[in-house]
């Protein structure tokens, strides 16, 4: 796992060292072990390494000499043992003991046409300098970042982080409010969007080659594509043969992401993915090896699930390390967070996570977690409305769900909760039922909070364009399997994968997700519903591999997530960082907003007269990444090594 980055300038001159020392600099937390730069005619490389495979071996920029091409990689390839048989096999030499001079000479062999042989995660730039041609390559799923601009003619900037490209004098440091709104509506960018104008995302699944010539694109793996197949597969399969079939993909999945040359824990959180997939390390594992595992918590939580990952680490029988973070840790690292992201600090726990992850890279440099599984096995709970009959849905649009949700605060049921379930169901359109899940805000809230921003019918209906774009290739489909391909496709990506690889590699720790397997995933999405969810119960098949591997107690729980005690934190240690970001004339606010109406609903949360901890999570996270990093950046201050 590294950072990576570089650029090739057809243009007299070439690249600079000295910019490509900074790209470096930028990255250097993703790879804390070995920085290097290479300059190769108009094109430069830069990598930072985190060493996993190969520890002594295998550096980088990597350029046989008796090869055309050089490269700079970031990932593991799980299938690279089976790759370097198969080079050897063709009478192709190896120097090393790595799965990246594998990937380089797959791609020297077949270009773009090699990609879909990668079993992996993975982003890489290759540069083939007798053809003055640059391949870009994101993984399938895009579990690594891969961030481009063109930002003059005959240019092209590349990295693992937007930080890197920032520092090329060319690259735009400007804001794109289309990705502003977006961010601000779903806490993340969706698609090839970025929150920097001119910079765009390397889409998963897909490759890029700049030359001479200009830009060209295709792709090489389609989740939709390869559902399609998988369906036909798996089609008169009994359930006993799919919970079979679907078990093995997962003991498999899970055996390959324990290759590594350097100790792999587990994130355990006591939920079923994360129970799973330590349950199946130890009996992948060889009887006495140790497994440490990590969990976390929070202070003033009544429902801590510390104890129940306790339970299961002492079940299972591992060394487990628990963690407790508190408010001081959020107002401490929340601007540099924002920094290691790039952009607002999305959920609540992702403070946590980067907490947890330093806690683990003390004792480990690989954890395994349970990223992807609610996506492609439906274990969100908004997944059992996916069917939700038009009488639900009217009846929630004509009651209101304002109202609706102070009815169902009255009965004891979480107002915030449903407030999102109603505004959910009460969508005029699909997309819109489908999308609002994931937002805190309605269009009125934004209007009236940030009215600077537009907020106009072209306007909003961009902020969903990724979405909308995603279900009309989708087709013909089951509502579910619906609402999940499009979350794969847009949220999984832009928000969660994005989490677990900045909040992760900020502390130099990969983080591999078994349930992201390219198979496994096609797998899932494949099954019939009511292999997903059955009796309102969310990933039905996980549960039945779960039966006989993990405590009946876990495997039975309904999904808790986390929950941080937001509500009592920003009545209290974090209230005066709240207001003094949320009320700032140089922020957010003080641009676009009507700090008036912020201030109303401060002082609404500040009475209990609401819970608002959720919506003023967005803005502050907002306004700190504004205030603290973009602000900074545009005005023209270095890149710091830790940002």
């Amino acid at each position: 796992m590294c950072g990576i980055a570089g650029y090739v300038d057809f243009s007299a001159g070439g690249p600079s060292p000295a910019i490509l020392h900074a790209m470096t600099n930028a990255l250097a937390r993703r790879g804390p072990d070995a920085q290097a730069t290479l300059v190769e005619g108009p094109c430069g490389l830069a990598h930072a390494r985190l060493s996993i495979i190969d520890i002594d071996g295998s550096p980088q920029p990597m350029a046989p000499p008796d090869s055309d091409l050089a490269m700079v990689y970031n990932g593991e390839t799980y299938n690279y043992l089976q790759l370097r048989r198969e080079l050897q096999g063709l009478g192709q030499s190896l120097t090393t003991n790595g799965d990246g001079e594998a990937v380089l000479r797959w791609v020297e062999r077949e270009w773009e046409k090699a990609l879909p042989r990668f079993d992996a995660m993975f982003a890489f730039g290759v540069w083939d300098r007798k053809r003055q041609r640059l391949l870009l390559g994101r993984d399938a799923l895009g579990e690594k970042p891969l961030f481009y601009a063109t930002p003059a003619p005959g240019v092209l900037v590349f990295g693992s982080e937007v930080k890197a490209l920032l520092n090329h004098p060319a690259v735009d440091r400007g804001l794109d409010e289309d990705a502003l709104r977006q961010a601000l509506r779903f806490r993340a960018v969706y698609g090839t969007g970025c929150l920097h104008r001119g910079v765009s995302q390397v889409e998963p699944g897909t490759w890029l080659e700049f030359s001479r010539a200009g830009v060209r694109t295709g792709r090489f793996h389609d989740l939709l594509a390869e559902t399609d197949a998988m369906r036909r597969e798996i089609a008169g399969q009994s359930e006993a043969q799919l919970i079979a079939y679907g078990r093995h993909l997962f003991m498999e999945s899970v055996s390959e992401r324990l290759i590594a040359d350097v100790p792999v824990g587990a994130f355990l959180s006591g939920g079923l993915d994360s129970s799973l997939i330590v349950a199946a390390m130890r009996q992948v594992r060889a009887e006495g090896a140790e497994i440490r595992t990590f969990s976390v918590g929070f202070k003033d939580d009544p429902h801590s699930e510390l104890p129940h990952a306790q339970s299961v680490a002492d079940a299972i029988g591992t060394t487990h390390m628990p963690l407790m973070v508190g408010p001081e840790s959020y107002v401490a690292r929340l601007s540099e967070l924002s920094a290691c992201r790039d952009g607002p600090v999305s959920q609540p726990a992702d403070v946590a996570i980067a907490e947890m992850s330093h806690q683990a890279r003390k004792w480990v440099k690989v954890a395994l977690s349970g990223e992807g599984a609610d996506e492609i096995f439906g274990g969100y709970p908004k997944y059992a409305f996916a069917n939700a009959p038009w009488a639900a849905r009217r009846g929630a649009a004509l009651f209101g769900p304002e109202r609706g949700a102070r009815l169902a605060g009255a009965l004891g049921v979480d107002r915030r909760r449903a407030l999102v379930a109603l505004r959910a169901l009460a969508g005029r359109r699909e997309v819109d039922r489908l999308v609002q899940w994931f937002s805190y805000f309605d269009r009125a809230d934004l209007q009236a909070l940030m009215p600077g921003l537009g907020w106009t019918d072209a306007d909003w209906d961009q902020t969903i364009s990724d979405q909308s774009e995603t279900l009309s290739r989708i087709g013909k489909a089951s509502p579910l399997f619906r609402m999940q391909a499009t979350d794969c496709l847009t949220w999984l990506p832009g928000n969660m994968l994005e989490r677990g690889d900045r909040m992760t590699m900020a502390e130099g720790l990969e983080v591999r997700p078994p349930f992201l397997d390219k198979e496994l995933a096609a797998f899932g999405l494949a099954l019939p519903d009511r292999m997903k969810v059955r009796g309102g119960t969310g990933k039905w098949i996980v549960r039945q591999w779960a039966a006989d591997m993990i405590p009946p107690t876990i495997a039975k729980r309904p999904k808790w997530g986390f929950r941080v005690p937001l509500a009592q934190w920003f009545r209290g240690p974090m209230r005066d960082m709240l207001h003094a970001y949320l009320t700032s004339p140089h922020g957010l606010s003080g641009a676009y907003g009507d700090i008036a109406r912020v201030r109303t609903l401060l002082q609404r949360h500040d009475e209990g007269t609401v819970d608002a901890s959720e919506s003023l999570w967005t803005l502050l996270s907002a306004e700190v990444w504004y205030q603290d990093v973009f602000q900074a950046r545009r005005g023209g201050d270095a890149v710091r090594a830790v940002a």
